[in-house]
């Protein structure tokens, strides 16, 4: 538990240093923490947002998103028929692309994301309306 706790507060130096750094507009700071914090924040959604047996399709996602596979991530992503599950791998990507500098796979996935959310209010206002009549 020692560790643990000691890994955490690691964490939080590196999060405040980056927030300072932030504040004060030191560019160079920033970049140095860079691919650290993405990599903390990726690894945050995973474990936080996502059971296990979604660690494969994370997996391949983010294969697809490093190789710059525009249709090959939105295959994978639209595999999935949880509406929330399906948004939260598009945020997952759309990080990740980001931090790639991979703006159009990016964008590609916020849509299909997008899409799927809009996709389900639209059939729970149907269904509300339906119920109504």
């Amino acid at each position: 538990m020692a560790e643990q706790s000691f890994e955490m507060d690691d964490l939080l130096d590196e999060i405040s240093m980056v927030l300072t750094a932030a504040e004060n507009g030191d560019t160079d700071t920033l970049y140095d923490h860079r691919a650290s914090i993405i990599s903390i924040y990726a690894q945050a959604m995973a474990e936080f947002h996502f059971s296990e047996d979604k660690l494969e399709w994370l997996n391949a996602i983010l294969r697809a998103v490093e190789d710059n596979q525009v249709e090959q991530c939105l295959s994978i992503l639209e595999q999935e028929q949880d509406t929330e599950v399906l948004f939260l791998g598009s945020q997952f990507a759309s990080v990740m692309a980001g931090c790639y500098h991979h703006d159009e796979c990016m964008t590609a996935v916020q849509a299909v994301g997008l899409k799927a959310l809009l996709l389900a209010m639209k059939y729970e206002q149907n269904h509300d309306d339906s119920l109504e009549n």
